[in-house]
């Protein structure tokens, strides 16, 4: 529901992570607003980018999504795992969406009241949060220059970039399973 240039940031994280980097990024920016809450709009302009056909298997996905296109994110996760994999969904201050049951799933948010929150919901794998505190939209527009927490259950917490944090977790997925056919995927 922003402008399709409040990723730009985001895309330049993945552009200078040595192994992300090698990945096919797909950005999906709906042609109608309310599209980003939709998981079949999501499903089928994800589907095009990427040029799935109906006989080969569908590739495996990790998501990042920000704001209310976490709505729509969640729930492509939840229809893709159905049909191959879904590596992680990272659910930039998607507060108030309920977590994906069988995705692994890392909530990132822009204080710790949004942090704390959103647990409610279903806490995140390894969850982030930023601090200092930093707007809603930076925390999407400049992931590099937001500081923050890692919250890792059972360990201390790591302070890093909230980029770091997008970039790392999105790298321990990969190397679990073969690059392959793996994508990471935006919205």
């Amino acid at each position: 529901m922003h402008p399709p240039s409040y990723t730009d940031q985001v895309l330049v994280t993945l552009t200078n992570d040595p192994v992300l980097s090698r990945l096919r990024r797909v950005v999906v920016a709906p042609q109608q607003p309310l599209d980003v809450l939709s998981a079949y709009a999501l499903r089928q302009a994800v589907e095009v980018a990427l040029g799935c056909s109906s006989d080969a298997a569908p590739p495996r996905l990790i998501i990042w999504a920000f704001s209310a296109g976490c709505v729509g994110a969640a729930a492509l996760a939840n229809a893709w795992q159905r049909q191959s994999s879904v590596l992680a969904l990272f659910m930039v201050d998607g507060w108030g969406v309920p977590r994906v049951p069988g995705v692994p799933v890392h909530r990132l948010s822009h204080d710790r009241m949004t942090h704390d929150t959103s647990r409610w919901l279903g806490a995140g794998d390894i969850d982030f949060y930023a601090d200092p505190a930093v707007s809603h939209l930076q925390l999407w527009q400049q992931p590099q220059a937001v500081e923050g927490w890692a919250l890792t259950p059972g360990q201390p917490p790591t302070r890093l970039s909230a980029a770091d944090f997008l970039c790392q977790r999105s790298r321990d997925y990969l190397e679990r399973r073969p690059l392959g056919r793996s994508r990471v995927g935006g919205g």
